[in-house]
């Protein structure tokens, strides 16, 4: 049962044993009268032979006393000939005491019935009556009786007395059969019991009589035995029918619910792996892609997307080559190039996927992007070297300022006093010089270590990025470098810190100005959201190896012998104090392009 409640849906032991209990009973019921009916009519057509044989005896008696040539010995022989009907077992004519008159079998005639019904409880003329009895040889006879009425009542007295009259004429002693005219004694013949008249007169041996007729029921229990075996088939075929109607109803509803929850669960699951933020990509044995999710169209591709074109890239393809090989499960992570250009680096787990025998059929790719993770990772890491260098900066700067302001104190005391030695006073130059250089970068140093304060007001950006650009003019034209400039927005004031921005704009321009040679381009494009300022500074410039795109924004961390290297890492410090993001992105030989994005309120009046 259990199999078959796996293999069939919506079935099960209760439901069965519930189509059982309903219609067992029915079936049951159904068959039992039917059965009652057949027998009831048996026994209807068994009652109405025996009846028509005991009322065609009666009415042959009778015309036999009509043509005054009848006895009991006429009326022994022709019960003997009815007795030959077919299906009469016998018949015969008793009184009420239980002695046989007349019997289809003479050898019984004179002897008494032993199966002689209760004659007391049974009411005179009270019509025909039936019984079932079993035989000494254990066969069954149906038995049919009444009172035995072979005459009907004459009307008045000359009749009945002329009747009586006939049974008195004279009989040849001994004689059975009389010749024409002639009639059996009246004397001890039984049948002369049945003449009488209306006036009350009756003939002498009155008496009450009568007539049985033995059915045999060999043919009627052999028709029952085909009925009920007719039935029975009948009612399990039905039986059978009912059952399989019924459990298929529930097989058909189950089915249906099944599919319906089947539906609801690929849908469900189709909108989760359509949905989940990691890419699923399925491999067929070929190695080709069977299915894909829109994340990892989104990762490998950039962009949304039906399908992966050129393909998958070949070191997933490998790590897939490997889990087929294997036949296990692979973790590790993998460094690519999307389909667009850029950088990747994922998290992938590959899984076999198996066959119907168990075998692998292909192979489930399951990664995740951990380009924007690594970033996250190196700016904490940054930004905990960059706090270990403000703490270092803050506890030395003052310990070197002060023996610098004495050292440059002496040099200009030396260079005034060998003011006419031309050594002497070019060697307290080079002192103070070197001494107001050292100054600067302990300056900036200090600038650096300090929080920096964020106020935040109106500005004009169309006015901010101009003054900017002029602070960079001189250099901007001592090498010929064009300028662009770009604000595409319909907001022309929102609410920032204009020093802070202008700081960061201003070392952007100079680390651009150093990295191009004569003839460069600067390209400064500024747009707004709802949310956030977004600014561009692109340059024509060397580029950056990319060897050095994770340290570019380190403190002290550069590749100009002149630079300092904490020009990009204020620009960064000033950026994460604004609560703001950038982005670089170099090819070397070609260029740089610096991408900000800060968050801004839009000026209360143009709302």
């Amino acid at each position: 049962m259990m199999n078959l409640k796996k293999r069939v849906p919506g079935l099960s032991p209760l439901i069965v044993a519930g189509v059982l209990l309903v219609l067992v009973p029915i079936f049951v019921i159904m068959t039992m009268d039917s059965i009652r009916e057949q027998n009831t009519r048996i026994v209807e057509k068994l009652i109405g032979k025996g009846t028509f044989l005991m009322r065609a005896f009666e009415a042959g008696s009778r015309t036999g006393m009509m043509t005054m040539s009848w006895g009991g010995g006429r009326v022994q022989s022709l019960l003997v000939e009815t007795s030959y009907q077919p299906g009469v077992r016998y018949m015969m004519i008793t009184d009420d005491k239980g002695a046989i008159l007349a019997h289809s079998d003479p050898e019984l005639r004179g002897t008494r019935y032993a199966a002689m019904p209760d004659i007391a409880s049974m009411e005179e003329k009270s019509g025909v009556l039936h019984r079932e009895l079993v035989k000494e040889d254990g066969t069954k006879v149906f038995e049919v009786f009444k009172d035995f009425t072979p005459a009907r009542r004459m009307k008045g007295p000359r009749a009945g007395r002329r009747m009586c009259r006939m049974m008195e004429v004279p009989q040849v002693p001994g004689s059975e059969r009389e010749g024409p005219g002639r009639h059996h004694r009246g004397d001890g013949d039984w049948f002369r019991a049945h003449f009488s008249d209306n006036s009350g007169e009756e003939c002498p041996a009155r008496g009450r009589q009568f007539i049985f007729a033995g059915l045999d029921m060999e043919s009627a229990e052999f028709g029952k035995q085909e009925y009920l075996n007719h039935v029975v088939v009948n009612g399990v075929v039905l039986f059978l029918i009912g059952c399989f109607g019924i459990v298929g109803l529930f097989v058909l509803q189950g089915y249906r619910s099944t599919r319906s929850s089947l539906s609801r669960v690929r849908a469900f699951s189709n909108k989760v792996v359509e949905t989940m933020p990691a890419g699923l990509i399925s491999l067929n044995l070929a190695l080709e892609v069977t299915s894909c999710n829109s994340g990892a169209l989104l990762i490998l591709d950039g962009a949304e997307g039906t399908a992966l074109e050129p393909g998958v890239p070949q070191t997933l393809l490998a790590v897939a080559e490997t889990v087929k090989q294997r036949g296990e499960t692979v973790e590790r992570e993998v460094a690519l190039t999307s389909l667009s250009g850029n950088p990747l680096l994922l998290d992938v787990t590959a899984s076999p996927i198996p066959g119907d025998q168990g075998e692998v059929s292909g192979v489930l790719l399951l990664f995740r992007d951990l380009t924007e993770l690594r970033t996250l990772k190196m700016e904490i890491e940054r930004s905990r070297r960059l706090a270990a260098v403000g703490k270092l900066a803050a506890g030395v700067a003052h310990e070197i300022r002060n023996p610098l302001s004495s050292i440059k104190g002496f040099a200009t005391y030396f260079r005034e006093r060998y003011k006419d030695i031309d050594e002497d006073r070019e060697i307290a130059d080079i002192m103070v010089h070197e001494v107001e250089r050292l100054n600067r970068s302990i300056t900036q140093l200090l600038e650096f270590a300090k929080p920096v304060a964020v106020v935040a007001k109106e500005v004009d950006l169309e006015a901010l990025v101009v003054h900017s650009l002029k602070l960079v003019e001189n250099d901007l034209k001592s090498k010929g470098i064009t300028v662009k400039r770009s604000v595409d927005t319909d907001r022309a004031r929102v609410t920032t810190d204009p020093d802070r921005l202008n700081q960061i704009l201003l070392n952007l321009y100079l680390n651009a100005v150093q990295a191009m040679d004569q003839g460069g381009a600067l390209d400064v494009r500024v747009t707004t959201t709802d949310r956030h300022l977004l600014m561009a500074v692109k340059d024509t410039g060397k580029g950056i190896a990319p060897s050095a795109m994770d340290h570019i924004f380190d403190p002290y961390y550069t590749t100009r012998a002149e630079g300092t290297g904490l020009g990009l890492a204020m620009v960064h410090r000033a950026v994460e104090a604004l609560d703001g993001e950038i982005r670089v992105e170099s090819q070397e030989g070609r260029g740089t392009v610096f991408f900000l994005k800060l968050p801004c309120k839009e000026n209360q009046e143009n709302v």
